[in-house]
């Protein structure tokens, strides 16, 4: 089977979807033959590759990679972001068109409308197309007040209802997401439900002390960590609120570790209230992420209110993965909520709630036996259900199974 994948970020760039991306390629590549139209690294990545032109080839194993060139402004500016975006779906179809003729054409949503792309090339084609969302656009950038303008959202929901009627699977990432997608006209017979992952072999509970803790001095202290994407829908604000609400405790120790276009204005703000209970790090490479994760007593997974279903945080699964306990500052309706509470994982607190955020650290902070508890019910889930193997066989089931002749190629 010849898979073709386009997404705007793969490896080398570390944002989330490039990570998933990248694992679910590698593992797809093992049994069939994956081609990915990607852009030029440039979000965070771990290193720098030349290329040159419109399309540039190389390899990541073994999936091809054709890199497509686009513009690469900073992503906190809206205006910088629709030109990244626009440029990379207009090279992408001259990537897509040079990778040959696949037998299945998959994409996810970032940038949110490169599915449209990915459409056009699979009929141009006469091949499925799989829709995997990520997250729900337009609403995730009117919910998060950076998309307005009237004509634009109703011409992007047009086109994205358009999208997932063409496409032969649509993939959610979570229970709440799929119903969202339901309630917009998606049928049941369409849906799959896919959660995002973690690779369990890759991170997992720490045997002895972490070397972050100790680098930074931690020893002894309560660690509360944010890991990931420091973007707007996370509800950081509310974090660094319950860190200044407990900066007179010296036993609490804030670390915000990530990457993102919200981070800055973060950073400011705990610099204005001279929050010296607050660390900011950057990404971690995923080989020194068991100990990077493992140097937090408590994780926080937020998720601002009114994202529920639009977003599900992949972040979720790290902490899992690692063994470590969570607050989730979601709605009750989240995708988070349900995993806390079929799972005991987890605390979930009302999201922008920093009051009750603030006193529920306090709280737990003492209760060792009951966070070691949660953290083994999380790995326990993780590897039963959110694991990289378990989810990546399931997408090529999916995929399989929408080619007439899977077996032919």
């Amino acid at each position: 089977m010849r898979v073709l994948v386009l997404n705007q970020y793969f490896h080398p760039d570390l944002a989330s979807t490039s990570q998933l991306l990248t694992e679910l390629c590698e593992d797809l590549a093992r049994t069939h033959q994956v081609t990915v139209v990607c852009g030029r690294p440039s979000y965070d990545p771990i290193e720098r590759r030349d290329a040159r032109g419109l399309v540039a080839e190389d390899r990541h194993g073994d999936v091809r990679v054709l890199r497509t060139w686009s513009t690469s402004f900073p992503r906190r500016s809206m205006a910088g972001r629709l030109a990244n975006y626009g440029t990379y779906i207009s090279s992408s179809l001259a990537g897509a068109m040079r990778a040959g003729r696949p037998d299945v054409v998959l994409a996810m949503t970032d940038p949110p409308v490169i599915a449209a792309a990915a459409a056009l090339t699979a009929r141009l084609r006469g091949v499925p197309f799989v829709y995997v969302v990520q997250d729900l656009f337009p609403q995730v950038g009117v919910a998060l007040g950076k998309i307005r303008n009237r004509t634009l959202i109703r011409s992007l929901e047009a086109l994205n209802r358009s999208l997932r009627q063409r496409a032969s699977a649509v993939v959610a990432i979570g229970r709440d997401m799929a119903a969202r997608l339901h309630t917009l006209g998606v049928p049941e017979s369409k849906l799959r439900i896919i959660p995002n992952w973690s690779d369990g072999s890759a991170i997992g509970p720490l045997g002895g002390r972490s070397k972050l803790r100790t680098e930074l001095g931690l020893d002894g202290r309560f660690v509360v960590m944010h890991s990931g994407n420091v973007g707007f829908s996370q509800e950081l604000d509310t974090l660094l609120d319950a860190a200044t609400a407990l900066r007179d405790d010296p036993e609490i120790q804030f670390l915000i570790v990530g990457g993102g276009a919200a981070r800055p204005s973060l950073e400011t703000k705990a610099r204005a209230r001279l929050l010296a209970n607050v660390t900011f790090l950057g990404y971690r490479p995923k080989n020194e992420l068991s100990d990077a994760l493992g140097a937090a007593d408590l994780h926080v997974v937020g998720l601002r209110r009114g994202l529920e279903g639009l977003i599900v945080p992949s972040k979720m699964y790290g902490v899992m993965a690692a063994g470590k306990p969570f607050i989730a500052a979601v709605d009750r309706r989240s995708e988070v909520a349900l995993v806390v509470e079929e799972t005991g994982c987890g605390i979930r607190v009302e999201p922008g709630d920093a009051a009750e955020l603030a006193t529920t650290i306090a709280h737990v902070r003492h209760e060792e036996v009951r966070l070691a508890e949660m953290g083994r019910q999380g790995r326990s889930r993780l590897e039963s259900e959110f694991d990289r193997p378990y989810a990546t066989d399931t997408y090529r089931d999916l995929l399989q199974s929408l080619v007439r002749y899977p077996e032919s190629h």
